[in-house]
């Protein structure tokens, strides 16, 4: 199996929930461009990816309907949302939200998360994220995390991001990007499941794009997403155009 291997071998639920790795995009729901604005395209072995922010006048609600059509419930609305277009289609969504002290995770894990405000960490949150099994997986996963942690960490000071997961795909997120578990198994109040909270320290993924950013894995040394994430010297014009998107300077 190449390193470019699906990563929908992960089990998925069959209803939407913060607590999936990947939620199933089905390629029958279409999706309009025009409600998005283009931020970098990536032109790969695997043909053309795009990254566009889905702007919330017409996206947000296309999702909810779209995803509701399908039995799926989304939760609150993200405050930045991005999709990843292959080859004209989308493949992928990533939600991001800032933390105004009332994140999703705050729900079930109120005393983990105060207890990082107390430690005086910047949080964000990741939710909303959706993958098509039959798309590049990790290039297409790695493009959205490096556009959203870019935006999180210049635009919103954010230094740590939190998450919500089902205890099954814990392992995924330590191994794919060194996410760290915090507190007990909880049930997730708003579905009814199992869930873990975890948390990124932004610096730390800062320092593996360094390192690893770009290289596509070639030397075959990293199991992780980082090396199909851009190169940091793309960085700056990668935050020129998510400036002008979303309005705020460089």
């Amino acid at each position: 199996m190449s390193d470019e291997s699906h990563l929908s071998g992960i089990e998925l639920e069959p209803h939407a929930s913060p607590l999936q790795a990947l939620q199933s995009i089905p390629s029958d729901i279409p999706f309009v461009r025009s409600d998005s604005v283009e931020l970098v395209c990536r032109d790969t072995e695997f043909g053309r990816i795009e990254i566009r922010a889905l702007m919330e006048s017409g996206s947000s609600a296309l999702l909810e309907r779209r995803y509701a059509s399908r039995g799926y419930k989304l939760s609150r609305s993200a405050d930045v949302t991005l999709g990843a277009y292959w080859e004209g289609r989308l493949v992928s969504t990533l939600g991001l939200r800032r933390d105004g002290g009332n994140l999703a995770a705050d729900q079930s894990f109120p005393e983990e998360m105060a207890d990082m405000r107390r430690q005086g960490w910047q949080l964000c949150e990741f939710t909303r994220l959706a993958a098509d099994p039959d798309g590049p997986s990790k290039l297409v996963l790695a493009s959205l995390f490096h556009l959203a942690y870019l935006h999180a960490v210049n635009h919103w000071g954010a230094e740590f991001l939190v998450i919500e997961v089902n205890p099954r795909h814990k392992a995924f997120y330590r191994r794919m990007l060194d996410f760290q578990p915090h507190g007990e198994q909880r049930l997730h109040r708003s579905v009814g499941a199992p869930a873990v909270l975890m948390s990124l320290s932004l610096a730390y993924g800062s320092t593996q794009v360094r390192k690893h950013g770009g290289t596509l894995n070639e030397d075959g040394r990293s199991r992780t997403l980082f090396p199909y994430f851009f190169s940091p010297e793309a960085e700056p014009e990668l935050l020129s155009k998510l400036a002008d998107v979303y309005g705020y300077d460089a």
